[in-house]
């Protein structure tokens, strides 16, 4: 499913509200949301593999747009401190590029969930292991 947003934070917030979409799904199993078999699982972890995947690149780049408009000099401070702008500056981009390097881990941690997940199968009452 593709949609056009005109937006980065169009974007940013549909992703944050289909998360929020999937946590109500994912309560309990239900046939009708397609959660009660091992499979199910699998196919929304392999999803969040390639969500979190996708963070870092837009981490980097949120921090390289604060840090370019920074450098231009185009950033102000409420308070009107510009020691206070540099703090906080280098604050956001060092917490956005930390945050893309564990989101790439959580991207691997998810793969690895992924592979494990590929050799379970769901058993029935009474059926072979």
């Amino acid at each position: 499913m593709t949609t056009a947003y005109t937006t980065a934070a169009d974007a940013a917030r549909a992703a944050g509200e289909a998360i929020r979409a999937l946590n109500h799904l994912t309560l309990r199993p239900r046939e009708a949301a397609e959660w009660e078999m091992p499979g199910d699982a699998y196919t929304v972890i392999g999803a969040l593999a390639a969500l979190a995947g996708r963070l870092p690149q837009s981490l980097d780049q949120s921090a390289a747009l604060v840090d370019r408009l920074n450098t231009a000099g185009r950033l102000r401070h409420d308070s009107g401190d510009d020691d206070q702008l540099r703090v906080d500056v280098a604050a956001a981009v060092i917490e956005c590029r930390e945050a893309a390097v564990m989101a790439g881990q959580l991207a691997d941690s998810l793969q690895h969930a992924l592979t494990a997940l590929g050799r379970i199968g769901y058993r029935e009452e009474g059926g072979a292991r």
